[in-house]
């Protein structure tokens, strides 16, 4: 069965993806980021198993450490409000890759099954499925800038 990672296990997933310093914090429960850019994945079997919700800030400064794009692009995607094309598909890497969050040797692999960017409505999935109350981090990204990232696990 899966499990929510801890900060820890956040910090590493993403330290290893993005080959830099990351530090990650824990914050209280609360509201899933708006303007969100969204990973759903599942279970070998099809069935969904847990939503990575990063809001922009997170997707736009993720995308571009990943790819070595200069901190201040990401910087003008925050300020538009939009994930730039490019980063979007970028950050559909790291979603991709942040599976691994919710792998453990206990686990089935869980892989990435739907992806969705703003302004596109949150998926009726994580809507219909999320597993309250969900763990919520500060992700700081070393030369780049920080985001807010929630996870959830979800109900097959």
């Amino acid at each position: 069965m899966s499990s929510l990672p801890t900060a820890e296990v956040v910090s590493h997933v993403f330290k290893s993806l993005l080959r830099r310093n990351v530090t990650v914090k824990e914050l209280p429960p609360g509201q899933p980021p708006q303007n969100a850019s969204i990973g759903i994945y599942k279970h070998g079997d099809g069935l969904p198993a847990a939503a990575c919700v990063a809001d922009l800030s997170l997707a736009a400064f993720s995308a571009a450490a990943f790819s070595l794009i200069p901190a201040r692009v990401a910087g003008e995607s925050v300020k538009s409000g939009i994930l730039e094309d490019g980063l979007d598909e970028i950050f559909g890497e790291v979603l991709n890759v942040t599976s691994r969050l919710f792998t453990s040797h206990e686990t089935h692999r869980i892989t990435l099954m739907q992806t969705s960017y703003p302004p596109s409505p949150v998926p009726d999935l994580l809507k219909q499925k999320a597993q309250s109350p969900g763990a919520f981090f500060q992700v700081d990204i070393d030369g780049y800038g920080s985001g807010l990232l929630a996870l959830f696990l979800l109900n097959g």
